[in-house]
């Protein structure tokens, strides 16, 4: 029993979704953006993904007292010069005090056991001689899952600083829409650790 528990503890830590890596800017030391308006936006390889990012993210940011607006929702700035941050310019329109910006990676397919295995074997001997041999195979195969990653940036619209960033990683333990929820979730606590949020 404290076998099984052991490893299932284990298992579930090895496929958890944590932040990898983050940095926090000295100059920002202080500074807060809770009950301020903040700019969500997400970067993904398609538009599915990114509006459930942003979706995800802006639930997260509200739930810690800041006040986001989408970057989707918002019609593209006309005039905005050629090779400018797109997000600063959609920032200082809404009169968001920070940008959080997520860009989502997907990592490399991997083949996920789909459940069960059975097992038959069999075993004989005699004397001081034992044998035996055995054959297992999954029930339904396995399904090809994704991990995806996200680095993520706490931006000042003023000057485009970046005042904090991260790089999280989630499993293959839940579909897209989970392991992006996980994502926003983690990296968003990880960020009201650091006082900024």
């Amino acid at each position: 029993m404290v076998v099984a528990l052991t490893a299932a503890v284990l298992l579930s830590a090895c496929a958890s979704t944590r932040m990898d890596a983050q940095w926090t800017n000295p100059d920002y030391q202080g500074r807060n953006v809770r009950g301020a308006s903040v700019l969500v936006a997400c970067e993904a390889q398609d538009l599915t993904l990114q509006r459930i990012c942003e979706d995800q993210l802006a639930a997260a940011v509200s739930a810690r007292g800041a006040k986001p607006t989408l970057n989707s929702q918002l019609s593209p700035a006309t005039g905005t010069p050629t090779g400018a941050d797109p997000y600063l310019a959609a920032a200082k329109r809404v009169g968001a005090r920070a940008i959080v910006r997520m860009t989502l990676s997907s990592g490399q397919l991997v083949a996920v056991d789909s459940g069960p295995s059975v097992g038959i074997g069999g075993g004989g001997g005699s004397g001081r001689s034992f044998g035996g041999i055995g054959i297992s195979f999954p029930i339904g195969g396995s399904r090809a899952s994704q991990a995806y990653g996200a680095e993520t940036a706490l931006i000042d619209p003023a000057n485009g600083a970046t005042m904090w960033s991260g790089r999280a990683s989630s499993s293959t333990a839940q579909n897209a829409t989970g392991q992006i929820a996980e994502l926003a979730q983690t990296t968003v606590e990880a960020l009201q650790g650091t006082g900024l949020l």
